[in-house]
């Protein structure tokens, strides 16, 4: 068989570099969007993560950027450059799909919010990836449309890519886009990203625009980026609301989660975890111990009475027929999501309010920048050894309920080549400062990683 590892391409360019690039005449649009194309055709028969490729739109995308620039209109560093969108993002005449044949004549009327901004910000859209149906899961798989695969671990491995934005992760992580546009409920961003060795940053809810986007929760969820770098990633950010104002926090304190709340962690990732925690002391940051408002398993409860009973509100017209292209883990949740009470869901929302707060207040008293913790409790598994009676949310999830942001950054890889995330949270609205943080966090993780190379043909 032959494996994503030996047909991956070579790595982008840094986007700051890239941008560069199209500026000085180096490079051009529409040679990026040819090559990202390319990739796609000779590399994607094996990863799956793209469900439709938009090659005539993205080509006269491209020259018309190429034209702008040439002109002097320069939108930003986002300019010119490729990206991917989760299919749960709308793009006028286009179907989104969300994951599940039975919206495949869902054709959007007009462009989703974020995809507006990008167009303002002139960002060529190459096509839509593929995602777990109804974005309810973080295992990636889909059996109905088709499950991504990662290109991370052994050769003679197929590991799960990790979801609900799985053909996201996959895409910048096989090197076919040099970013994407995923979605957060309960760490549908973060989870793909650590499982693929790669960055995704969870913004505070509604810091990227919603309208437009199929939504599993209009309480938890996000839109999210996925890229190679914090360094990319705060370029697509900043790139898309704007640059920081002035007085960032420069504290360099991070909360760390007492020994009993690590309990899950398999061992190499304890190992990895307890490793990246090291690397960051002799950084010179000062780690504090912290606890959430309640023990991380006890955020299972509310976060699902929220999730899973607004994403059967949205879905309800789908469950009563049993033969349904449905994948059943999805089925069982939703079903079973109409007997959660009114009670129950307004109890829910009081308790992630008042934890909301409690949150808020203890990192104001410990004075701390940021939570250090891990993004999963185990590396990706393979497909055959999925159990979909659980998902890797555990340290993910509280993020959603809280109404933070959060980040997974690379921080190493298991004796199988499997990579391992350290996932870094940020106050609700603190967007610009985590990603200040995680940006020198990366530095002390990695303080003599090579750059990415230049992009080239594979």
């Amino acid at each position: 068989m032959t494996s994503a590892h030996q047909t991956r391409p070579p790595a982008f360019a840094p986007m700051a570099k890239l941008s560069r690039a199209l500026r000085i005449g180096e490079t051009s649009s529409v040679m990026l969007t040819r090559e990202c194309l390319r990739r796609i055709a000779a590399h994607d028969a094996v990863f799956k993560s793209f469900l439709a490729v938009y090659e005539e739109e993205a080509l006269a995308a491209a020259a018309l950027a190429d034209e702008e620039l040439r002109a002097g209109h320069d939108r930003g560093p986002l300019h010119g450059i490729p990206l991917a969108l989760k299919d749960l993002v709308n793009i006028q005449g286009k179907p989104t799909t969300a994951g599940s044949p039975l919206l495949s004549a869902n054709i959007a009327q007009q462009d989703a919010a974020i995809v507006r901004r990008i167009a303002d910000a002139g960002g060529v859209i190459v096509g839509k990836t593929h995602m777990v149906q109804f974005a309810l899961g973080a295992w990636g798989t889909n059996t109905h449309m088709d499950t991504p695969r990662n290109p991370a671990g052994r050769a003679t491995d197929t590991l799960v890519a990790g979801g609900s934005s799985s053909g996201s992760a996959v895409a910048v992580a096989a090197h076919l886009v040099p970013w994407a546009i995923g979605s957060d409920t309960g760490g549908s961003v973060r989870v793909p990203a650590a499982y693929c060795g790669i960055v995704g940053f969870k913004p505070t809810i509604d810091a990227l625009p919603r309208e437009g986007v199929y939504a599993l929760s209009e309480s938890l969820d996000s839109v999210g980026l996925i890229a190679s770098s914090v360094q990319d990633a705060r370029l697509c950010f900043e790139a898309l609301v704007g640059a920081p104002g002035s007085g960032a926090d420069a504290r360099r304190r991070i909360g760390v989660l007492e020994a009993d709340e690590l309990a899950p962690l398999a061992p190499a990732v304890a190992r990895c975890h307890a490793q990246s925690l090291q690397r960051l002391e002799q950084a010179g940051f000062s780690l504090v111990p912290f606890r959430f408002p309640a023990s991380l398993a006890a955020f299972k409860e509310p976060t699902n009475a929220i999730m899973i009973a607004e994403g059967a509100w949205v879905n309800d017209r789908f469950l009563d027929d049993p033969d349904a292209p449905m994948d059943p883990s999805v089925r069982s949740r939703l079903v079973a999501a109409r007997a959660t009470t009114a009670v129950q869901y307004l109890q829910a929302q009081a308790t992630a309010s008042r934890w909301q707060q409690e949150f808020a207040g203890e990192m104001d008293r410990l004075g701390l920048s940021a939570v250090a913790m891990p993004v999963t409790a185990m590396t990706a598994p393979r497909l055959e050894d999925v159990d979909h009676n659980v998902a890797p949310v555990h340290f993910t999830r509280p993020v959603n309920l809280l109404a933070l942001c959060g980040i997974s950054l690379p921080a190493g890889e298991d004796d199988d080549a499997r990579p391992i995330g350290l996932q870094l949270v940020g106050r609700a609205g603190g967007d610009h400062a985590l990603l200040g943080v995680a940006a020198e966090v990366a530095a002390a993780l990695h303080p003599s990683r090579i750059p990415p190379q230049e992009m080239r043909n594979a």
